[in-house]
Formats: C-alpha cells, structure tokens, sequence
C-alpha cells in the first residue's frame, strides 16, 4: 500500500500532464484557425489586387492623325501604320474595301513590298485588347502608272470645208496625263481653226488640203515621268480637185467668133 503524499503526487503530475496536452491542443487549433484566416486575406488581397489592375486597364484610343490620301508610283513599296494607344497587347488587323487582308497581329504596321495598280483602294486598320475594339480612320492609296494606248494605226478622209475630229485611244493612268497632238512630227499649236478638247480630242475646222498627213498623241505622267505615244490617225482631205473642176466649168464660157461677110 503507498503512502497518501506519494498518491497525492501522482494525481498532481497527472492533473499537470492533461493540462498541459489540453493547452498544446488548444494552441494546434489555435494556429490551424490562424492559418486559415491567414490563408483567406491573402486570397481577399489578391482579389482586390486584380481588381484593381482590371479597373486600370485602357481600351484601345486613337493617337495622332493619320494620313488621308497616299500616292504612291507603281512598283514601289507602300508603308502604313496603324498610330493607337490602351493597355497592352494590342491586337492589329488590316482591311482593304473593306475585305480582310491580314489576320490579328501585334504589328501596327502594313508593308507592301512592291504596290500594283490593284493595290489601289480604301485602306483601313481595326485595334483590340481585352477592354473593347477600335475601327481607325480609312486612308485612301493611289498607285500612280502609266499604261500603254490600246488600238491600231487609222485612216480617216473627210470633205474639204467639213471638220475633222481625231479621238485619243483608249490610255489607263494616274494621274491624268499631260497630252501633245502632232502632225507628221511637228508640235500642233491649238490655234482659232485648231483646238484640244477637254476629252483630249483634236479638233480641225474648215479642213483643207493642208491638213492631210499623220497625227498622233504623246502622253506623259509628270508623278511617274514616263510618256508614250499613240497610234498614228492618217487624215485625207477629199473634194478639193471636184471643187477645182466644178470652178473651173463654172467660169469658162465658149468664145463664138464672128463669121466673116462676104463682100460682092
């Protein structure tokens, strides 16, 4: 049988030992409760973070003035830029009439390495990024050339006194060409009896024998510096030798000569 005082020790340690088990549970929990509340503001945190950001963001905006019309001469390349602004990345495509000629890209910028006549057209550059989408201004190219006269060399004959009218044959350019007429080689110098239309028609009054010969056309484009000349219009002049005879019958009369008398 132990003595009372060893008991009483034993039931102290005891009381002691499940105190002690009671606070390490208690500061487990403790902890693991902390770790949660812990774990949930940093979650709350990044949330209000990303919000933030979200709420920062700029939707696509147009910067500068971009240009309306563009000439550019056949052959050479053609550079467009697409000047906008808003939170990164912004997305490019571009457009030609309004068909679409590129797909989304990070480029801003349209490169034709070497332009065509059929380059020619309405140009025109959407932007995106995740806040909305931009359509930009519309810019308008021209290709500038100079193509070659269709048809063949003619023969025209027209009556003496009638006008002549000489058309230019069918010519592609841009811009318009500047047009000379000339008369077998020789510059024509419009004149009171000799004008140009504005459809570039060469125009003859009063024609005379004088006016037959060759006329042709040199068309020069002052953007691309070439020129071309047209097929030659060979122009006859009828009825000046009918007119001549019809004169000439006109004004001479026969001479009758008196019969002489007889004398006795």
């Amino acid at each position: 049988m132990k003595p009372r005082g060893t008991q009483r020790d034993s039931r102290v340690r005891a009381e002691g030992a499940a105190a002690r088990s009671t606070h390490v549970r208690m500061s487990s929990g403790t902890a693991r409760s902390g770790s949660r509340r812990l774990l949930l503001h940093l979650l709350l945190l990044l949330g209000s973070c990303c919000h933030m950001l979200h709420g920062q963001e700029v939707a696509p905006y147009l910067q500068g003035v971009g240009q309306a019309q563009q000439v550019v001469l056949e052959g050479n390349r053609l550079v467009l830029t697409c000047p906008a602004g808003g939170s990164w990345p912004l997305h490019y495509r571009w457009t030609l009439n309004n068909s679409n000629i590129t797909d989304w890209t990070l480029q801003n910028r349209l490169s034709i390495p070497s332009l065509k006549r059929n380059d020619a057209g309405l140009y025109q550059c959407m932007v995106r990024n995740r806040m909305g989408a931009l359509i930009h201004r519309k810019t308008e190219v021209h290709v500038a050339f100079l193509g070659n006269f269709t048809g063949k060399e003619q023969r025209s004959t027209v009556s003496q006194g009638r006008a002549a009218v000489i058309s230019l044959p069918p010519l592609a350019s841009f811009p318009q060409p500047l047009i000379t007429w000339y008369k077998d080689g020789h510059k024509i110098i419009p004149n009171n009896r000799i004008a140009v239309t504005l459809d570039n028609q060469l125009v003859v009054l009063a024609t005379t024998a004088s006016d037959a010969g060759g006329y042709h056309a040199e068309a020069m484009n002052e953007m691309t510096g070439e020129n071309v000349t047209s097929p030659t219009v060979y122009l006859s002049i009828s009825g000046g030798e009918e007119r001549k005879e019809r004169s000439s019958l006109c004004c001479s009369f026969p001479v009758r000569t008196p019969r002489a008398s007889r004398v006795g």
